[in-house]
């Protein structure tokens, strides 16, 4: 029997954009340090499952990435790179659906010596890393003013690469040690 593809509307694809968009704008809230940009693609309160860090409840923006999350763990690493590929977006309505693979890439430079990259610019050699592969899942809900906000998150890992030992370093230079590491 032969499937027939959905019917993409002119506002299923800019839905499609503006929910791609919302997916770079966590991650590049990651990488760039400003929490404030991750928690601008949450409601409030959204749902966060994460296997690594022992959460499945509903709660707050700032509870989560000030709190249990990011602003915890990611200040103590060097240079962080999320990099999220292959989303397939399903739009229903008002609600819609991600899914994505994440490369979550995580690097502290223990010692001070510089190499020189391709470009020719010097920069901070790499003494230890933890790159985790990670299924990432989204759903989001239409707000009145047309943007789309995450309702709930779950993500996990399911491959490492690298000392595991990077998260509790990352912890220690943050100050937050006390945290179980993931």
């Amino acid at each position: 029997m032969k499937r027939s593809a959905p019917a993409i509307t002119a506002e299923t694809l800019i839905d499609r954009a503006i929910i791609s968009d919302q997916v770079y704008r966590y991650m590049k809230g990651l990488d760039t340090r400003d929490f404030d940009l991750v928690m601008s693609v949450l409601t409030r309160p959204f749902h966060m499952e994460a296997w690594q860090l022992g959460v499945d409840r509903e709660l707050m923006p700032e509870d989560y990435v000030l709190g249990l999350g990011p602003a915890r763990f990611l200040p103590g690493f060097d240079v962080t790179v999320h990099i999220s590929t292959n989303h397939l977006i399903t739009v229903h309505g008002d609600t819609a659906h991600v899914e994505t693979k994440l490369y979550a890439c995580h690097y502290i430079q223990e010692k001070g010596d510089e190499r020189r990259n391709i470009g020719g610019n010097r920069t901070p050699s790499v003494n230890i890393h933890c790159n985790k592969q990670m299924p990432w899942e989204g759903w989001l809900t239409r707000q009145d003013d047309g943007n789309w906000l995450f309702h709930k998150i779950r993500m996990g890992t399911f491959a490492s690469e690298g000392d595991t030992r990077a998260f509790d370093i990352s912890l220690e230079r943050s100050g937050h040690l006390d945290v179980a590491s993931g």
